[in-house]
């Protein structure tokens, strides 16, 4: 039997320490590293400078919990069965936090992870700021009802006096973490993993006034026009249409001054997170624990902020599957790269194995370990496949993405796929899956959504029961 690491093994090894920083719906391309979006963001743009930026990193899943889900575990949705908002991970899974703790690890969490259900910890020794108000919500495919809640909340798009309930929950996860940071230094024999998750920049666009005044004078580009200066909706795969249709945005649209605004908004909230993260970091520095701790930020998923008319997250998208990435090692010796690679959530669980000597892990795991592309940052560029799920609200059937190369394609059971160029066509606004010129590259990407035995045929029928004893013990309560 394999004898997994233990304190008292490590203690001579002088493991690093693990910050991690996970915000809730947060854009990819809204880091002023990114140079897409007007946005300010220093403190995370020091930590781009002093560490490495992944360029193409994937969520596993278009949704807060079930890509939580992943990143925790590094599973893909169909191994460990979390589907939806309101589904629990089941305690039986290990961890990251597991890992880290036969590792001789202190693990805290502080605020958002969306652990459904009795497990509040799934590896943390204690949750030091508790999830606010955690979601226990489903979204039954025979729900018909049309979603109005991104249509209200562009509407309402506005600056407010007080603090929005969210704000006050991240500056007090932000304290909570900073105040464990004290207790950490006191004893520097014995590492620590610390994961503080906020809510922010998840809508509903409301930010105070200072955060928001930020950007009152910048110039907010409006989302890319379509080609030939086309409807959106023109532009949207079949397989992603329904999921158009049910966040609202069909045919009634949004003005161009409230897109602006609720942007304009956003930008301020992505501000706030950023001071939040500044200031870990300066607690960092000042106990003298930056040069012994990995400093990891990422999201759980992307905001598509009105590109191709769509807004929040649900589609294969890149604003909306895509993350924003950013590791800072101890040593700095990624300090400045971009790593073009693709990588995925599920990456987290094998480089916390890796560093930590637990490799080979329990069972095969779908990821990679992250610790060779900070030697060479082009390392498993060319043979990565990145596979992401989804099927959950405004879709019928389970349906797949598949990244490769240049290539995404995304399947379903019924529904046609799509293929993308992302090198000649960055923006998604052709669909190639029907020309006979790329039906050879169609059938191969696939081949990789089928390798790992994804069948959506079967995943449709469980899925479905699910369903249906949710639904019964719903009605119960």
């Amino acid at each position: 039997m394999k004898k997994y690491s233990t304190l008292t093994d490590n203690v001579k090894k002088k493991l690093p320490n693990f910050l991690i920083v996970m915000a809730d719906q947060y854009s990819a391309y809204a880091t002023g590293v990114s140079g897409y979006h007007p946005v300010k963001t220093p403190c995370l743009d020091k930590i781009a400078a002093e560490g490495m930026v992944f360029t193409n990193a994937y969520a596993a899943y278009p949704m807060c919990t079930p890509a939580r889900a992943s990143f925790m575990t590094g599973l893909y949705t169909p191994q460990h069965r979390v589907w939806e908002l309101g589904d629990p991970l089941s305690s039986s899974i290990p961890t990251w936090a597991h890992a880290l703790k036969h590792a001789g690890y202190r693990t805290v969490i502080s605020g958002r992870m969306h652990f459904v259900g009795d497990d509040q910890l799934h590896g943390f020794e204690n949750h030091i700021y508790p999830e606010s108000n955690p979601v226990r919500s489903y979204g039954f495919w025979d729900n018909e009802k049309r979603s109005k809640v991104m249509l209200e909340a562009i509407g309402n798009a506005s600056p407010v006096d007080d603090e929005t309930a969210y704000q006050r929950h991240d500056r007090n996860v932000c304290e909570a973490a900073i105040r464990k940071l004290d207790f950490f230094a006191r004893d520097k024999k014995t590492p620590f993993a610390l994961m503080v998750g906020f809510i922010l920049p998840h809508f509903p666009f409301k930010i105070t006034h200072y955060y928001y005044n930020l950007y009152r004078n910048t110039d907010i580009p409006l989302p890319e026009i379509p080609p030939d200066s086309g409807a959106c909706e023109d532009f949207i795969p079949e397989i992603f249409r329904s999921i158009r249709q049910f966040l609202g945005l069909s045919s009634d649209g949004v003005s161009d001054h409230q897109v602006i605004e609720a942007r304009r908004c956003y930008y301020a909230m992505v501000s706030f997170i950023d001071e939040q993260i500044g200031k870990l970091l300066a607690e960092l520095e000042r106990l003298g624990l930056d040069e012994d701790t990995y400093f990891i930020f990422l999201s759980d998923h992307g905001e598509s902020l009105g590109e191709h008319g769509l807004w929040s997250k649900l589609t294969f998208f890149e604003h909306s599957i895509r993350i924003p990435l950013i590791v800072r090692t101890p040593d700095r010796k990624s300090a400045g790269k971009f790593c073009n690679a693709p990588v995925s959530q599920i990456d987290f669980m094998p480089t916390f194995l890796d560093l930590t000597g637990q490799l080979p892990w329990l069972e095969p795991l779908p990821g990679k370990s992250l610790l060779p592309l900070f030697e060479n940052p082009q390392e498993m560029l060319s043979e990565r496949i990145i596979l992401a799920d989804y099927a959950s609200v405004g879709i019928t059937e389970p349906i797949r993405m598949v990244r490769y190369g240049d290539w995404k394609a995304c399947f379903g059971d019924t529904l046609p796929p799509a293929l993308f160029n992302l090198k000649d066509d960055p923006g998604e606004w052709k669909n190639l899956a029907s020309k006979e010129n790329f039906r050879r590259i169609l059938k191969k990407l696939h081949e990789f959504a089928c390798a790992d035995g994804w069948n959506p045929s079967v995943l449709k029928s469980e899925i479905l029961k699910h369903q249906r004893r949710l639904r019964y013990i719903s009605e119960c309560t």
